[in-house]
């Protein structure tokens, strides 16, 4: 009987690699077996035959089929004896030999096994049927022995760990351990596939969202995809306003298409689901008003694979007057309408466009009754501030028109006119209208005109005035006595005249009635009051709302021009005037004026730079004030060059042996602010603006250092300054752990240094200048500084992979430059009184790409026996890499890493 059990278990083995089809009808034959013959007998058979894919690491399908069709017979014999309800009794004698097996076997010598045993573990659990239940004591051990393999040295057994904990876990129970472990591992674990596997299997909680929200910046684009899936599962009331726009403005920008594509596809048509497809309700939930750019990003993309009727249907527009009606007129329609109206542009969908906005006078008419309502309301400050908002999407939909109509365009030139005359205009809707003012009137001049009106109008509006004319108290003694006898006169007329009737003559008694009326009129302008005189009188205006449109209006329109023109420049004396104001609103929007009239005029540049870098040194300090002056200067560096403006670069910095002075400035916090102190020391030696614009990468502010750094690398980057010292700051400054949260600044980092190595010929010596300098600052760190979280090894291995290779281009012979750093490396490790750490020197032989020719080879070779002498006495591990670089020296061998991990073939 035996040997015919094993021929058959060998058999059902064989036939069930290939295929799944035949599972079933192998699955009965097996079954059969099972029930005809002793469990010891059959369990020796099939585990003879288990072992067998247990052994194969590497993912193929037949293994694959095997150990599914294993785990289906295992869950069949599980559903028979406990018929798929809850009970006491315990598991089947096969299914406990089973898991006694796993778990005995789960802490294999090979890391291949514990892979497969991991993986058949996940694949049997899973077999068991969503209503499966299992003995706690059975649960506890699977549990600790998985926990066990999730401290795997490799990290596709910890993944399997993971997978296979999955139907153990409870995300109901605060304190569940399996959830505890995915939240470390998703958190914490080196290796992205570890952290991918633990996000596809944790469940959702409070706890387990918010790992997953942190994992969507994840280095790793494959977990940030995964990141972006668990949280569409998760309802979307579940998040704040907040992270719902980090979220989507995040994925959507992503810069792997993986990501962006999840985003697109899988979390935002989950959320618009979660509202019934209304696209209204999805912009309410990501606030219009606050996260305008994510809700257009997610309309647009929604868009694309939107039905046009579908969309149209949503929007509240009166079929007749092709508007929304002013009563229903919120932030989400008005900004549903702007995204509606231009994705219908952008398709070119002309018909469907001409059903949702009327014709350009009829929609300049609307804006002008909106203007007037906003007038006529004394709203809370929140409303007004919303009308604000559906004004700027109404100009905004009025840049789709096409102004070839002559009426309209006048019409729309006259509404953005008394737009900006009102006090209905944000900074944005300035900006908007001015800018299109450009499409409405081509004629620069003309358009400069009539701007400089407007803000002619707005500064200085004619007020009138009413005068009395002042008369003497002798005049008006006379005009009174005068009045007096007139009417007593008027009595004696009118005696006479009465006389004259009663006597019937009547001719009399009509040239009586005539002196009458004269008397009467004379005495009633005497008794008048003193004329009023109207006087028309200027008065300029110089409060900070007033400033603000004003100077609004400037920075626009004088971007829309390529040189200052006469208008321009009587208009930029406002600037220099506002740069006093007291409101620092005000102040900023002058310093942003005078920059832009300098990049306009070179001679102005020249005359102005300098009031740019005195915003530095004002007694109070606004660092917005002080960013846009940054931006100012280093867009005049950036376009004129440093030596247009007399500026001479310190060439004392550029040497590698500079001091521990000039490296305690670079880096000490307590000393990163720039004072008026400073400043003015610094314009009395002479100016070296350099100095003070390195200084702020210091700062404490972080857009400050991270406006600072982005100029200095656009400066290094176009080579109008070359130095070895500034880039070892930007070095640091990359590595160093304060910038982390920095996201911008990383990146901005990360482009400079690729473009740097390729764009500028001599980047790779200021590079070799800048290793010693750049280690330096490192290992000497104070131990209160966060670099000393820094590897000196990490900024070793970076700076010589960003010089491994490069060919100055003012040469015509090939540049290595690490023919020169190893004779740097070398000589610094023979130093006895180097402050950089040997381990790091020895670390980065290995990582060194030398070209060198056989005499330069021999110098190497004795300066390494010296090497070696040393590290005998010092540090006997570092061997391994000089017998790497050794090997690379003799043979040119590829680059070996010391000390990974192997991992386990899949």
């Amino acid at each position: 009987m035996e040997p015919k059990v094993k021929k058959i278990v060998t058999e059902i083995f064989y036939n069930v690699q290939f295929n799944k089809t035949c599972h079933q009808s192998n699955l009965k034959k097996l079954k059969k077996c099972y029930e005809q013959i002793n469990l010891s007998y059959f369990w020796k058979y099939f585990e003879s035959c288990f072992r067998v894919p247990l052994s194969i690491p590497r993912r193929h399908p037949r293994v694959e089929n095997t150990l599914e069709f294993v785990a289906k017979f295992a869950a069949s014999l599980y559903s028979i004896t406990d018929n798929d309800v809850e009970t006491e009794e315990p598991l089947c004698p096969f299914l406990n030999k089973l898991f006694d097996f796993i778990l005995t076997n789960h802490g294999a010598k090979n890391p291949g096994v514990r892979f497969r045993i991991c993986h058949f573990l996940n694949i049997l659990l899973n077999s068991m049927g969503e209503h499966a239940f299992m003995d706690d004591d059975l649960c506890d051990k699977i549990t600790v022995s998985m926990m066990n393999r999730l401290l795997d040295k490799s990290p596709k057994v910890r993944a399997q760990a993971i997978f296979a904990l999955h139907r153990l876990q409870d995300p109901a129970d605060d304190q569940c351990p399996v959830i505890k472990m995915y939240i470390f591992h998703a958190t914490k674990d080196p290796k992205s596939d570890v952290r991918r596997a633990a996000l596809m299997s944790m469940g959702k909680n409070q706890n387990t969202l918010q790992v997953a929200l942190r994992r969507t910046r994840d280095v790793n684009e494959s977990v940030r995809k995964i990141a972006y899936e668990f949280i569409s599962k998760v309802t979307v009331r579940s998040l704040t306003i907040t992270q719902r726009d980090q979220l989507l403005n995040d994925g959507l920008k992503d810069r792997s298409e993986i990501v962006r594509k999840t985003a697109q596809n899988v979390l935002l048509p989950a959320w618009l689901r979660h509202f019934n497809g209304n696209f209204i309700s999805l912009i309410k939930a990501l606030d219009a008003e606050i996260g305008t750019d994510v809700a257009v990003l997610s309309l647009e993309s929604l868009f694309k694979s939107a039905a046009l009727n579908n969309l149209i249907e949503q929007l509240p527009v009166d079929k007749e007057t092709k508007l929304i009606p002013t009563d229903q007129l919120v932030s989400e329609n008005a900004l549903y309408w702007k995204c509606l109206v231009k994705h219908l542009q952008r398709e070119m969908c002309t018909e469907e466009l001409e059903t949702i906005i009327p014709e350009l006078s009829n929609f300049c008419t609307y804006i002008s009754d909106f203007l007037v309502t906003m007038s006529a309301q004394q709203s809370e400050k929140w409303v007004y501030h919303t009308q604000k908002f559906i004004l700027l999407q109404l100009f905004e939909i009025i840049t789709t028109y096409d102004l070839s109509d002559e009426v309209g365009r006048k019409k729309l030139n006259e509404v953005i006119c008394n737009t900006l005359m009102s006090n209905h205009c944000s900074e944005q809707i300035i900006e908007h209208i001015v800018t299109h003012l450009q499409k409405v009137i081509p004629d620069v001049n003309s358009r400069l005109d009539i701007l400089a009106n407007i803000i002619s109008e707005i500064r200085l509006p004619l007020k009138e005035t009413q005068v009395h004319t002042q008369i003497s108290e002798e005049q008006q003694h006379e005009i009174n006595m005068h009045r007096a006898k007139l009417k007593v006169k008027l009595l004696e007329l009118k005696e006479e005249e009465y006389q004259a009737i009663e006597e019937k003559q009547y001719l009399k008694a009509d040239s009586l009635k005539n002196q009458i009326n004269s008397l009467t009129e004379e005495i009633t302008k005497l008794s008048k009051q003193p004329d009023i005189v109207t006087i028309e009188e200027i008065k300029e205006k110089n409060d900070p709302e007033t400033m603000i449109k004003c100077l609004s209006i400037i920075c626009t329109m004088m971007q829309s021009v390529n040189a200052l023109t006469p208008t321009l420049r009587s208009l930029m004396q406002i600037a220099l005037d506002s740069l006093d104001h007291s409101d620092d609103r005000v102040h900023i929007l002058a310093v942003k004026a005078v920059s832009i009239c300098c990049i306009l005029d070179k001679e102005l540049a020249k005359q102005h730079i300098m009031t740019l870098f005195l915003q530095f040194s004002l007694e109070q300090e606004n660092v917005e004030i002080w960013i846009v002056a940054l931006k100012g200067i280093f867009d005049l560096l950036l376009l004129y060059g440093l030596e247009y403006f007399d500026i001479v670069e310190n060439t004392q910095e550029n040497t590698t042996n500079k001091g521990e002075k000039s490296r305690t400035k670079l880096y000490n916090n307590t000393d990163s602010d720039i004072s008026l102190t400073s400043v003015n020391k610094t314009h009395t030696e002479g100016c070296n603006f350099i100095k003070i614009l390195a200084g702020l990468l210091d700062n404490t502010n972080q857009e400050l250092r991270t406006v600072a750094a982005e100029g200095l690398c656009k400066l290094l980057l176009n080579q109008r300054i070359s130095n070895s010292s500034l880039l070892s700051r930007l070095i640091i400054l990359c590595y160093n752990p304060v910038n982390d949260n920095d996201f911008y600044l990383r990146q901005c980092l990360s482009g400079f240094f690729d473009n740097y190595v390729t764009r500028v010929p001599d980047a790779q010596m200021l590079l070799e200048e800048a290793y010693l300098p750049t280690l330096g600052i490192i290992c000497n760190a104070p131990e209160v500084s966060p670099l000393q979280e820094i590897d000196p090894y990490d900024i070793s291995r970076f700076i010589l992979n960003l010089s491994r290779f490069g060919i100055r281009k003012s040469d015509t012979e090939h540049y290595c430059v690490h023919n020169n750093i190893v004779f740097t490396i070398l000589a610094e490790i023979l130093n006895p009184d180097s402050s950089i750490d040997k381990e790091t020197l020895v670390k980065s032989l290995k990582d060194l790409h030398l070209e060198v020719d056989d005499p330069s080879k021999q110098n190497i070779r004795e300066a390494m026996n010296n090497v070696t002498e040393l590290v005998l006495n010092y540090d006997k591990r570092l061997l391994k890499y000089i017998e790497l670089f050794k090997n690379k020296l003799d043979h040119g061998a590829v680059d070996v890493p010391a000390d990974e991990d192997t991992e386990v073939d899949e």
